[in-house]
């Protein structure tokens, strides 16, 4: 079984932290633990005293200031093969990332694997907390990229991305990314272009069947708001799309492209990108338009609530066809997010 180093990035949020380390301890993780802080001196010193507290734990804590991406001043006190950044306030299932590595172990063309992710939010009380209630869950998402052409899986990649960043990899890939996002914010737009486009370029992408990732939505998340046509007049785009371009090449020529090539590749992926973000931003602004069901759906819809007033034949439709809803106890995920929910609303 590989042990995969796991990377927390964090800026003063000591008890998001602690609920990381009482969740692996409760675990019984077998991972290490990387945490790049940023905090302020009074919650940097909370992180470090309470790191003391977690005896069963291999923990690594650097602290690193604020502003750029310092993942890469990381990366050399790492020392496993594999290695999954994580959100500070996210949650992983620790066997499922064991599964992960294992499998690119056994399959060099792939650069990444993880499990099914499931977003939760809170119930509006405890909507920024660090303990709470949940209110909200999303179906499991993720779906493998098997292309065999770099390109192809690149534009297969950007036609519906996902969160790849918060997948299993090679601590070798990972380190040489990071050294070119380093010249970024860590929450800028332009490092997706970078880190995302380079995971998908460098192998496919697995997605194993299993509960893998947990992310907590709240508005202590800090997701771009940036629009595509913002990011295109931003007065520093210039500068950052030449550090982005001649970062990207770089990455390409380690991996036999030429340099002419690269360079034109990299202008092709930065296109990808901005045609994703322009298709979302047009879809999610046509709100207010009524979206007709299909026929299918619709009649989906009227088995399951025939199915689910009859408990035998509940019980038998279910067998061959689990529902994907983690929440449902008749769900294959469900045993895994029971042990996620469960802890994330202890003491309440």
């Amino acid at each position: 079984m590989q042990k995969v180093a796991i990377i927390i990035p964090t800026m003063n949020r000591p008890d998001f932290i602690f609920r990381h380390f009482e969740f692996y301890e409760l675990m019984n993780s077998p991972h290490p633990i990387y945490v790049s802080d940023s905090s302020n001196e009074e919650n940097a010193q909370r992180i470090r005293d309470g790191i003391k507290r977690f005896k069963n734990l291999n923990i690594t804590y650097q602290w690193v200031p604020p502003g750029k991406d310092c993942l890469y001043q990381l990366m050399p006190l790492i020392k496993e093969k594999y290695c999954m950044q994580i959100g500070d306030d996210d949650l992983i299932i620790p066997k499922t990332v064991s599964e992960c590595a294992d499998f690119l172990e056994d399959h060099p063309d792939y650069a990444t694997c993880s499990g099914k992710q499931v977003n939760v939010r809170f119930r509006q009380e405890d909507y920024n907390k660090f303990r709470g209630l949940l209110g909200r869950a999303t179906l499991p998402m993720g779906r493998s990229i098997e292309d065999e052409d770099m390109l192809a899986r690149a534009k297969n990649f950007w036609s519906d991305p996902n969160f790849i960043c918060f997948a299993v990899t090679r601590t070798e890939i990972e380190t040489k990314i990071r050294n070119v996002t380093k010249h970024f914010l860590l929450m800028e737009p332009i490092i997706e272009v970078i880190l995302w486009s380079m995971l998908i370029i460098y192998g496919k992408a697995k997605i194993i069947d299993k509960l893998g990732y947990i992310m907590q939505i709240s508005n202590n998340r800090s997701f771009s708001t940036d629009l595509a046509i913002d990011v295109l007049l931003a007065p520093s785009i210039k500068e950052k799309w030449g550090a982005c371009q001649n970062g990207l090449s770089e990455l390409l020529r380690g991996l036999g492209v030429s340099n002419e090539e690269s360079r034109n590749v990299s202008k092709w992926i930065f296109i990808l990108y901005l045609a994703n973000k322009f298709t979302y931003e047009t879809s999610w602004r046509s709100y207010g338009f009524p979206k007709n069901a299909s026929a299918k759906q619709e009649s989906s819809k009227k088995i399951r609530y025939f199915v689910a007033h009859l408990p035998l034949l509940k019980k038998m439709y279910y067998k061959f066809k689990p529902p994907q809803d983690a929440t449902r106890p008749e769900s294959k995920y469900f045993r895994d997010f029971k042990v996620v929910k469960d802890f994330l609303e202890k003491s309440l």
